[in-house]
């Protein structure tokens, strides 16, 4: 779990005018290896160093062996030159960038001039997680997921947070309940109000779930409204096909849709 890190003088007061709250977490950049920020000169050093070698060995295997045979040390110098240069080990200035989870809302700081702050009360959130697996005799392995959320204030400013933030795994369902937690309430007392609350392609009343393309499909004829594969799948009883579906990403406030959808099948 992260624990709260004093945020940049700047971030403190865009904090405090936005009326963030208490600090609760704190996520740094994602490393690839961990370096202590004394030895971060080292690691630069020994990086370039290695890249060197092996453009150098490209460089000696074309002109004395064949050029098919250089492409590869040099392909590999290449892609290690783009990680390092894109690497928060390397780049001070990458590893000084800060998602900070506030009591609140959320403040990202990407350095000076660079920050987006929003309340949980007032976000829209759009979200997509990516699992990658390896499928081998019929058995699937996880190997990595990406994850992507991009937050929208009420002005319309927006910021995109990947997993170069590290522990995505954390920060994102944080997130989702902080939001769900804080506008889900204001969601379930309009609905029972008589209003309708809409979710990208989907809308939500007290009759039913609701789509441009498909209409509407009364509560008592819903069998399940829930995730799979990257897509949020709506299924009628007595069907095999999902009677509608629509990518995660295109859903905003995943769970505060998925919350007040399962109090209205619920009855």
């Amino acid at each position: 779990m992260s624990v709260p890190a004093p945020p940049s003088p700047e971030a403190a007061r865009l904090a405090a005018r936005t009326a963030l709250g208490r600090l609760e977490h704190t996520f740094p950049p994602r490393k690839e290896v961990a370096v202590r920020e004394d030895h971060r000169g080292l690691f630069v050093a020994a990086s370039v160093t290695a890249v060197a070698c092996l453009a150098a060995g490209g460089v000696v295997l074309w002109l004395l062996v064949a050029w098919a045979l250089a492409l590869y040390p040099l392909f590999i110098a290449v892609m290690a030159a783009g990680a390092l240069l894109n690497s928060p080990n390397a780049r001070k200035k990458l590893g000084g960038r800060r998602l900070h989870l506030f009591e609140e809302g959320l403040l990202v700081d990407m350095g000076p001039g660079r920050m987006f702050a929003v309340r949980w009360d007032e976000a829209v959130h759009y979200q997509e997680t990516i699992q990658e697996v390896i499928a081998y005799k019929g058995t699937q392995t996880p190997l990595r997921s990406a994850h992507t959320s991009t937050l929208v204030a009420p002005d319309g400013a927006r910021t995109r947070i990947t997993d170069f933030f590290a522990d995505h795994g954390t920060w994102a369902p944080l997130i989702s309940e902080a939001i769900a937690r804080n506008q889900g309430g204001r969601a379930w007392a309009a609905v029972r109000a008589g209003r309708r609350i809409g979710h990208g392609p989907f809308t939500l009343d007290a009759a039913g779930i609701s789509t441009r393309r498909r209409g509407v499909l009364p509560w008592s004829a819903v069998e399940t409204i829930g995730v799979r594969a990257g897509f949020v799948v709506v299924r009628e009883h007595g069907r095999r096909k999902p009677w509608a579906h629509a990518r995660v990403r295109a859903v905003p406030n995943l769970l505060v849709f998925l919350t007040v959808a399962a109090c209205l099948h619920r009855g």
